[in-house]
């Protein structure tokens, strides 16, 4: 890549920016604005429900606002069948998308012959929230996105173990950061006796 080469990224399978709801969307907000800084053009499709903006870009970043479905189950699978759909038809470099349940959807672009990534985050099946359908659906997931995307991305050191040890499948772990802020006061530092830049 060279370095006036604009690359055309979407993420998909997140309920959409500006981040308004957990970590995945935090994670796109971040992830895209920063790239569209950069120069490259990116875009987020998102979910009616939940995207109250009618303006067409967000801090530099292309906003595809599709129907979603309110309901546990479908909501997610729904939408970003819908925005894979969109996708396919666009001339993306490439295709990110967020959350193991998706990955079924990623086998589509990737035949279509365009990269496709997918960050699988935590091991869902084991949240309360989810009945017995529900887990099997998450436990089926993560062994489809072994090998329907080209490559998965984890978010956590245990996580990347544990796609490697249950499916012997490799992954990039790319944690995620922390704003970097600063703040004139010594008085939390003097409480516990440390020094400042110490």
């Amino acid at each position: 890549m060279t370095k006036k080469q604009t690359i055309h990224i979407a993420i998909l399978g997140t309920r959409g920016i500006p981040a308004n709801y957990g970590g995945f969307e935090t994670f796109a907000e971040e992830l895209s604005v920063h790239l569209a800084q950069r120069g490259h053009d990116v875009t987020v499709y998102g979910r009616a429900q939940y995207i109250r903006t009618k303006e067409k870009f967000y801090r530099g970043v292309r906003l595809v606002v599709l129907p979603n479905i309110m309901h546990q189950y479908l909501d997610t699978p729904f939408n970003t069948s819908l925005a894979t759909l969109h996708a396919i038809f666009k001339k993306y470099d490439i295709l990110l998308y967020c959350n193991s349940a998706n990955s079924f959807c990623t086998i589509f672009p990737r035949i279509l012959g365009t990269p496709v990534v997918l960050n699988v985050d935590g091991l869902e099946w084991k949240r309360a929230k989810w009945n017995k359908f529900g887990k099997a659906v998450y436990k089926v997931s993560e062994f489809m996105s072994t090998f329907l995307p080209h490559q998965i991305v984890t978010d956590a050191r245990e996580v990347q173990s544990y796609y490697k040890k249950k499916f012997n499948k490799a992954s990039y772990c790319i944690p995620y950061g922390a704003p970097i802020n600063t703040t004139r006061t010594t008085k939390v530092l003097n409480e516990f006796g440390v020094q400042k830049n110490k």
